[in-house]
């Protein structure tokens, strides 16, 4: 029988939009939150004495440690229970961790606040990646994952853009309402000001996006990892592959998001706000064009019988931090480094709508979030944590000097880049072994 027949309706396209616009706004504000800090470097570092190794575990590890641990026991849950009020009360409290950062006096005390970050952060992508795959069929998931992916670009160029700007707020609210805010620090009310908005979405949210029924079943019966253990080890090629592929993707994009505003600050001389504008408002549009853009190649490649589109696409992301990458770390003049960053923005997101296509189409939505999760723990541990404290421990103990981050990042670049193309290319066969049985088990034509 065609298990297609036995499928829910799916939501009006008008309400699949609506809440993908939401999740889309909730993603750029994970990312502004979680990398607001990588503009505060100088200020950070005055104020609470710590150096570029402590400054890559606060981006990294603070982050990322509770993030992974939570990632399964979330992906569980969002397999079995309602998704909705699950991401409400995580952007609600990661929200007010990034308000919490500001009244750190050390560096335990701001390491503490952004693993709160993390907590909260946790719930994003799990809940956000199964409610699509629930609000549109097969062949829209990855335009509508497409979409998702531009929060990144949003939260990343709100980052650059926006921390700059609230740095330049900063010394007109000490100076024009003391009351408030004369004893703070202008890095403190960046924190503040990146903070509040999630406040406001969170209960929008929550009065507005209804749980839209599953397209599969969920999970049921006792709660055990054995279901999920059993299907990564018998496609335990292709999602080995595409898994460290997209990984090693991921440890270089979490680098240019913690360092290269230190490389056009430390390197090439430019101050803090007008490093975050030029990043901010250059990257944006290119971002924004590479992540709508992503979906629509993975589908047109789909439609030419690539069933293994995904992999391909994160595979021309492994070779743009190479090819444009590596330049741009390495380059003696800044804006020959900004459009080598740039031409490196066009490709950057297409990882990222691979990652959430490609398991979505390998995977039954029993355990797509569970599988989601093993992806957010590996991102984590390995790509968040590694990639910003790997990139600190060089410029610190083996390209030291104030302009050691330039060959730290461009060796980062390069061995990841190498690594994930390499990966990628191997699973393919075993990528499109895995997509035909997952549709053939879905009964899709």
């Amino acid at each position: 029988m065609n298990q297609t027949a036995q499928r829910p309706p799916l939501p009006a396209a008008r309400v699949a939009w609506y809440a993908v616009i939401l999740l889309t706004l909730a993603y750029a504000l994970a990312i502004l939150d979680r990398v607001s800090i990588s503009l505060l470097i100088v200020p950070l570092q005055k104020a609470l004495a710590i150096h570029d190794t402590q400054f890559g575990l606060l981006q990294g590890m603070a982050f990322s440690i509770v993030y992974s641990l939570l990632g399964l026991p979330l992906g569980m849950a969002v397999d079995r229970r309602r998704r909705v009020p699950i991401l409400v009360l995580g952007l609600a409290l990661w929200s007010l961790a990034t308000v919490g950062c500001s009244l750190a006096q050390s560096f335990p005390q701001l390491f503490l606040a952004r693993m709160l970050v993390g907590v909260g952060e946790a719930s994003l992508v799990p809940v956000a990646t199964s409610l699509i795959a629930d609000l549109f069929s097969p062949a829209m998931r990855p335009k509508a994952y497409g979409i998702f992916v531009t929060g990144s670009t949003f939260g990343t160029a709100s980052a650059m853009a926006l921390s700059g700007l609230f740095l330049g707020w900063a010394d007109g609210l000490i100076h024009g309402l003391p009351t408030i805010f004369g004893a703070m620090q202008p890095w403190q009310i960046v924190f503040i000001l990146c903070g509040a908005p999630g406040l406001v979405l969170a209960l929008l949210i929550a009065a507005t996006v209804r749980e839209p029924a599953r397209q599969g079943q969920a999970g049921i019966g006792a709660v055990s990892l054995r279901p999920l253990l059993a299907l990564m080890a018998q496609r335990r090629t292709a999602y080995g592959c595409f898994l460290l592929g997209s990984v090693l993707n991921l440890t270089s994009i979490y680098a240019i998001v913690g360092w290269f505003p230190a490389l056009f600050i430390r390197v090439h001389g430019w101050s803090a706000a007008f490093t975050g504008k030029v990043l901010g408002m250059s990257s944006l549009p290119i971002s924004l064009f590479a992540a709508i853009n992503s979906g629509w190649v993975i589908v047109a490649l789909a439609r030419r019988g690539a069933s293994d589109a995904p992999a391909l696409v994160a595979a021309a992301c492994a070779l743009s931090g190479i090819v444009f990458g590596v330049p741009a770390c390495l380059a003696s003049s800044a804006w020959v480094a900004l459009g080598c960053y740039l031409l490196n923005a066009l490709f950057v997101n297409w990882n990222t709508s691979a990652v959430y296509a490609g398991l979505a189409q390998i995977t039954p939505n029993a355990n797509r979030a569970q599988v989601m999760a093993v992806h957010t723990i590996l991102s984590g541990l390995v790509a968040l944590t590694s990639g910003n404290f790997i990139v600190g421990f060089l410029s610190d103990h083996v390209f030291p000097g104030h302009k050691g981050i330039a060959p730290a990042l461009g060796t980062l670049f390069f061995v990841c880049g190498l690594g994930s193309f390499l990966s990628l290319m191997a699973g393919r066969r075993a990528f499109r072994e895995a997509a035909a049985a997952q549709e053939a088990k879905e009964g899709i034509v």
